[in-house]
């Protein structure tokens, strides 16, 4: 396996999104539902990066299912500022590796 600044994105956007997945489900708000997708959707995006998966459980998916999740997350807004930060954070990192992935942003040195 070559080792991409593609892959590296999809690694750290997994790992963020994996942290603030944890702090939520760990916080007393209620959005420990929205969390479990979070965590369960980071988890599974850093595996597919490593694993190859059959073909509907692709990264493309995995980074999809997370982006909802993390806009959800975001418009409901539970949790503190710093951790309304980190979403925001892998929000970002994940809405370039979706648009990288699905083809409609072209960044030569990332693919």
């Amino acid at each position: 396996m070559q080792l991409s600044l593609l892959l590296i994105l999809a690694l750290v956007t997994a790992l963020v999104a994996l942290y603030d997945g944890v702090t939520r489900v760990r916080g007393k708000r209620g959005t420990n539902a929205v969390a479990i997708v979070e965590v369960a959707a980071a988890a599974l995006l850093g595996v597919s990066i490593f694993v190859p998966l059959p073909a509907p459980l692709s990264m493309q998916l995995f980074s999809i299912v997370l982006e909802v999740a993390l806009i959800v997350i975001l418009v409901i807004r539970g949790g503190s500022r710093k951790v309304a930060t980190v979403t925001i954070i892998a929000l970002i990192l994940n809405t370039v590796l979706v648009l990288q992935l699905l083809g409609w942003l072209n960044i030569p040195f990332l693919s």
